[in-house]
Order: C-alpha cells, then structure tokens, then sequence
C-alpha cells in the first residue's frame, strides 16, 4: 500500500459529490413543532456543511399564520435564528420531498392519504420524526412545554439528519 492511499481515500471521500435530501416536516398547524424542527434541521444542515433541502407544512395550517411567540421564544434562547409562516401540506409537497417526517401518526396517515394517487415507486420515506413515539403539542401548554419540544428536537434531528446524508455512489 502506498504511504499516501488514507490521504487519497479522505480526499476522495470530501469531494465526491453529495445527494441534496428533500426533508419536509409535518405537523398540524405549521405554527409550533414543524416550524421549530425546520430551524433547528435547518441550522444544524448549514453548521455541518451538509445538504438538505427543507421545507415545513401542516396538515390543517391556514397559510400565513406567524410561528407562536413560544416557539420564537424558544428558537431565540437556543441562538437559532427563525422567521416563518404556516402552509398547508399539498400533493406537490409530496411530490418533491424524499423524506416526510411527522409529528405524530395522524400527521403521516394523512399525508400518505394525501399521496395515494402519486406514483407509488417515487413517494417520499414516511416515518415518524422521533421514531416509535410521537412529539406533543406544545400549542396553549406554555413555555415549558415548548422548551421540552425543543429539547426533545434538539436531541432527535441530529441523529436522523446524520443518517440520512450520505455522499452518492455509497
């Protein structure tokens, strides 16, 4: 083996060309849980130099509603940057996302509904976003609440942004 081959492989491995992953999270309203995940996936993307591209949607939101005080609050204290409005999940959602993430099971039961006309062998992976559990609400449950989802937020999207952002050809 040549001296220089690990330099060579750690070199192959930083410039080969990577997978831009299309992340759309759900929730109910796109106010609270979706909207705090975004940021959170959002910065942590940005930090680590990786690519994704992300969008949030809500499965009842009324377009243009502002993210919660709490959840601003919360970004805020958490040196996370954050400026959005609700939208409401569409089939073109669907379409262009590779991963769907929910919040809970009726989030991603609805989507799936939503999507039963798209061509079966391109739909996005849908799974939960914590795994097997479900985020709560934070929405009228107070500041604690929402600083327990962002915890929980904080300690979840890392992990499952890793495992997903692989270079291609691996």
């Amino acid at each position: 083996m040549l001296p220089y081959a690990p330099l060579l492989s750690l070199l192959k491995v930083i410039t080969m060309p990577t997978k831009t992953h299309k992340l759309l999270l759900l929730c109910t309203g796109n106010t609270c849980r979706s909207q705090m995940a975004h940021a959170i996936s959002q910065q942590w993307a940005e930090t680590n130099g990786l690519h994704f591209e992300i969008e949030s949607r809500g499965i009842r939101a009324k377009p243009g509603n502002p993210t919660t005080a709490e959840a601003l609050m919360v970004l805020q204290q958490a040196h996370i940057h954050w400026q959005g409005t609700s939208q409401l999940l569409l089939v073109a959602d669907l379409q262009w996302a590779d991963f769907v993430w929910g919040m809970t099971q009726e989030h991603l039961d609805f989507a799936t509904q939503l999507g039963i006309e798209l061509n079966q062998d391109n739909l996005p992976h849908f799974q939960l976003l914590a795994g097997e559990s479900e985020i709560v609400d934070p929405l009228n449950l107070g500041l604690a609440v929402y600083e327990q989802v962002l915890g929980r937020l904080q300690r979840v999207l890392p992990n499952r942004l890793a495992a997903i952002q692989m270079p291609l050809g691996a």
